[in-house]
């Protein structure tokens, strides 16, 4: 394991991506452009999708990341992900399908739940994602306990995780929060949703102080401005957060709020700066599914190659550019353009 570099936990996904009517939003209250987890009324959402066009593709914000991050690197089986899943054919298919992409995979497996499934419900290049975490939602603390982790954990220079790993296993995420600030390695956490800020408000609070680089999106900054009653202009969101408790002080936290087509802000050693995503032509763009967790798997590249923050965000935004106009976190095929 002494090639691994970056470790990215998170809750493994099969994502179900089919293009939907709004009908179908309507009948089971779903909203575009929001991520939730599925209540028993959704649950026959999943049948219902498969008398139409599906295509099966790996997901899992963070495993999202972990791939793309490994596409941009030239040294492969740098980046691991770990997450828990079943012993099911879809196990099987995230398997296969991400250490295609060169990451080291170490899933925790539990044979007594189905492989976690996420409905990606496209309407007009916008989307609504509806997860059943399945076997995702039985990660344990233990499977860092294990030697084989400790190693891994050890060895790793670079942390990352997002916001929903946070409804599964927050002493997990706490425990490499700790191990990150203990050994004054980057911890680099991505906020997910904003019914993430909204309703797991105390875990991911008690996460914020080991983060010391933060993504989010505008409406998930909103929120949590909102939360942390600081209002909603993302400039003073950015610098208040940049600014929170912080367990490493050897390190300032950094805020990356990007925008969709507009300027993504970043907040970092008291200094506000705007970088504008590359443009991409509306017609061009397939699917918006993974243009966050791409932008990370950018970032992350660059970053852990020590970039400097505007050659970081270029990555991102040059990932996001690539995987958006792809079904889903559909790595492309051949090199990318840009590669650490």
């Amino acid at each position: 394991m002494s090639n691994i570099k970056i470790l990215c936990a998170g809750n493994p996904l099969l994502d179900l991506s089919t293009h939907v009517e709004m009908a179908i939003l309507d009948k089971y209250e779903l909203k575009l452009g929001n991520a939730i987890l599925a209540e028993d009324k959704h649950l026959p959402l999943y049948g219902e999708i498969k008398n139409g066009k599906v295509e099966y593709i790996p997901g899992g914000a963070a495993q999202n990341t972990s791939r793309v991050c490994q596409w941009m690197l030239k040294d492969k089986q740098t980046v691991c992900y770990t997450g828990c899943v079943g012993t099911d054919e879809n196990a099987t298919i995230l398997k296969t399908a991400t250490e295609s992409n060169g990451v080291v995979t170490k899933y925790q497996v539990d044979s007594s739940a189905p492989t976690g499934a996420c409905a990606v419900l496209i309407n007009n290049k916008e989307r609504s994602m509806v997860t059943n975490l399945g076997a995702a939602n039985n990660f344990k603390i233990s499977h860092f306990q294990t030697e084989e982790m400790k190693s891994i954990v050890n060895s790793a220079q670079f942390f990352y995780l997002v916001g929903y790993f946070l409804t599964v296993s927050p002493d997990s995420a706490v425990h490499l929060g700790k191990h990150a600030a203990e050994n004054d390695k980057p911890f680099l956490y991505g906020l997910a949703a904003p019914f993430l800020i909204d309703f797991f408000f105390d875990k991911v609070s008690e996460l914020l102080p080991y983060v010391d680089i933060v993504f989010a999106n505008e409406s998930e900054a909103a929120t949590l401005g909102r939360k942390m009653n600081w209002g909603e202009d993302l400039t003073v969101i950015a610098e208040k957060l940049a600014a929170w408790d912080k367990v490493n002080t050897k390190r300032t936290r950094t805020v990356v709020f990007t925008q969709g087509p507009d300027a993504t802000l970043v907040f970092q050693n008291g200094v506000l700066t705007k970088y504008n995503p590359i443009k991409v032509a509306t017609e061009d763009i397939l699917d918006l599914n993974a243009a966050g967790d791409s932008f990370c798997g950018g970032f992350l590249a660059a970053y852990s190659n020590g970039q400097e923050i505007a050659k970081c965000v270029e990555a991102g935004h040059y990932a996001s550019w690539e995987i958006i106009r792809q079904n889903g976190a559909t790595i492309p095929a051949g090199e990318p353009k840009i590669q650490f």
